[in-house]
């Protein structure tokens, strides 16, 4: 069996399902928020002993330069390292008796030793030193400046660091030795400083390999003394100082930030763990409260949804006895200000509109129905006329008045055309003969006063076309324009041609065209449906088109730029087979 749920039940589930699904998604990013105040809090934290540690390992570094400013200021010594070299065991016998109170007076807080240009030649001086040392080469590459460089043993543990400097004469800026200043890796330690009242936090002076120079924690168990190739270095692009690492199966919150030596970095890990254990309680209470929320929330909605689905099933009742042409307003909920009174007063707006809309197709209906009772009156019975016109005819040709006979068989041809009242469409090509045989009657009755000037396109002559359309056009024309005008003048131009799908008839003459008085009298015909002109009359023309094929089409008017007055009526393209093409419709 099938399952098909209410409208109620549909509302219900929806209603659950969005209180439900957000407010767990609020439950997760309200720990996910917890979580990242913390790690703001923990990058703040680490930070701001960074930047402490970091200044106290720059004024060691400071204060080791300023020693080896202290060095190359002493003229003494510049004396000394200047002498040749000694040539015998006495000679550098007395170099080391010289320059002993030289590094006594020199010797600050840092181990100083210094070696001449050419160490090899101070065996006993010299030591193990032969000058060609990587510190010692360093020392001479850099012309004058200091460089550090890391002294370990077998690529292990750094022992200590080494300030190496020139030292040069002058004028020349020759290199005449090399200073060297021991900072032991105790006193690096030692600049570290650690808070007190967190258990597990490390620091680190990591230079740009990822070997550790220096370190200090207050959990040494958890400190790491080995090569730092996990530490995030900070590479350009990265917004957040706070990284994430994993080393000896323990993650670690890290931070760190760039020294000015030798792209050297100092670190700070702290086991996240150590800052997340509060999350966890907010994480029980987050849950706790999202749940308690989803039980009040969806009792509160069944009973909102009630309040819903009943008036919209009132109205389905309502909606339902339209099919059977009942159409009722609906009275209930009507005061409500809610959507549901919006939808209450829709439904009786739309009632309206339906009951507008039939009064509104009864007039058009009516409308039209007095528009065909109007044109049949002025048809005059063109039955009897037409049997009168014959008689006429036949005494005219007995009488013999050929001008009679030929006036007499246009009329009659006339009426024959009028005769099938019940053909609304005819062709192009009888319509246009229809309006050649009224103007034939209209020059003779004037003595051929105005000429009449053709343009016709010949594929459309056997295109359907609406009844008697042209002629009362033509017949506004000669009277309202070629009475006016003085004999032989007045010229008429009757164009037809097709335009994508309409037929486009236009009726031009050179008569004094429409004054404002004129031109309002015309729209006024055309919108009201006056018949103050010529026979059937344009506006009857113009809602005849209107009616039977849309207000797209029908009889427009404007005054030439030469003079005179213009009639454009536009009709739509119909396929023989009596359909209006798909382009027109």
């Amino acid at each position: 069996m099938n399952f098909h749920p209410n409208l109620y039940t549909k509302i219900s589930m929806l209603l659950l399902s969005i209180v439900a699904i957000p407010t767990i998604i609020l439950g997760y990013l309200s720990f996910n928020q917890s979580n990242q105040q913390i790690q703001t809090m923990t990058q703040a934290f680490l930070l701001d002993n960074l930047h402490h540690n970091a200044i106290r390992l720059e004024s060691l570094f400071s204060r080791t330069k300023q020693q080896s400013d202290k060095v190359l200021e002493s003229q003494r010594l510049k004396a000394l390292l200047h002498q040749p070299p000694p040539q015998s065991s006495l000679d550098e016998y007395d170099f080391i008796r010289q320059m002993n109170p030289i590094l006594e007076e020199l010797q600050g807080e840092l181990d100083i030793a210094i070696y001449p240009k050419d160490p090899e030649l101070y065996p006993i001086y010299a030591g193990n030193v032969k000058g060609n040392e990587d510190w010692f080469q360093l020392a001479l590459l850099m012309e004058g400046q200091g460089a550090w460089h890391v002294r370990s043993v077998k690529d292990e543990l750094p022992l200590e660091l080494l300030y190496v400097r020139a030292i040069r004469d002058y004028p020349s800026l020759q290199p005449i030795g090399v200073l060297t200043l021991r900072v032991p890796r105790f006193l690096l330690d030692n600049q570290f400083i650690i808070p007190e009242n967190v258990e597990r936090i490390s620091y680190y002076l990591v230079e740009e390999n990822g070997r550790v120079l220096a370190t200090r924690s207050n959990n040494p168990e958890s400190a790491i003394t080995e090569i730092y190739h996990d530490l995030n270095m900070g590479l350009p692009g990265t917004d957040n100082p706070l990284k994430m690492i994993r080393k000896n199966e323990t993650d670690f919150y890290e931070v760190s930030r760039p020294l000015d030596i030798n792209n050297w970095r100092l670190a700070a890990l702290i086991p996240i763990d150590e800052v997340t254990g509060p999350v966890e309680k907010i994480k029980r209470f987050t849950w706790l409260l999202v749940s308690s929320g989803i039980i009040i929330m969806s009792i509160l909605l069944l009973l909102i949804v009630r309040s819903v689905t009943i008036p919209i099933r009132t109205l389905v009742r309502f909606m339902r006895k339209i099919y059977s042409g009942e159409l009722l307003y609906c009275e209930q909920y009507l005061p409500r200000t809610d959507e549901i009174g919006q939808l209450v007063r829709g439904y009786n707006s739309m009632i309206k509109g339906m009951f507008e809309l039939i009064q509104k197709t009864k007039m058009y209906e009516e409308e039209k129905r007095k528009l065909e009772i109007r044109a049949l009156i002025h048809q005059l019975n063109p039955h009897f006329l037409y049997n009168t016109m014959d008689t006429i005819k036949w005494k005219a040709e007995k009488a013999e008045a050929p001008e009679i006979v030929e006036m007499i068989a246009t009329l009659s041809n006339l009426l024959r055309f009028s005769i099938h009242t019940d053909e609304e469409l005819t062709t192009m090509e009888r319509e246009l003969e229809y309006v050649k045989n009224y103007l034939s009657l209209e020059l003779q009755r004037n003595s051929h006063a105005f000429s009449v000037y053709y343009q016709i396109d010949p594929d459309i002559l056997c295109q359907p076309f609406m009844k008697l359309t042209i002629q009362p056009i033509v017949e506004n024309a000669i009277k309202h324009a070629m009475k006016t005008m003085v004999e032989g003048t007045g010229k008429i131009m009757i164009t037809v041609i097709q335009s994508k799908d309409r037929i486009i008839c236009s009726i031009e003459d050179n008569g004094p065209g429409l004054s404002v008085g004129s031109a309002a009298n015309m729209e006024s015909e055309l919108r009201h449906g006056d018949s103050n002109y010529s026979g059937v009359g344009l506006s009857n023309t113009d809602r005849r088109l209107k009616l039977r094929f849309g207000d797209s089409y029908g009889i427009t008017l404007e005054n030439r730029a030469t003079g005179g007055c213009k009639v454009v009526l536009q009709h739509p393209l119909i396929e023989l087979s009596g359909t209006i093409s798909q382009a027109a419709n």
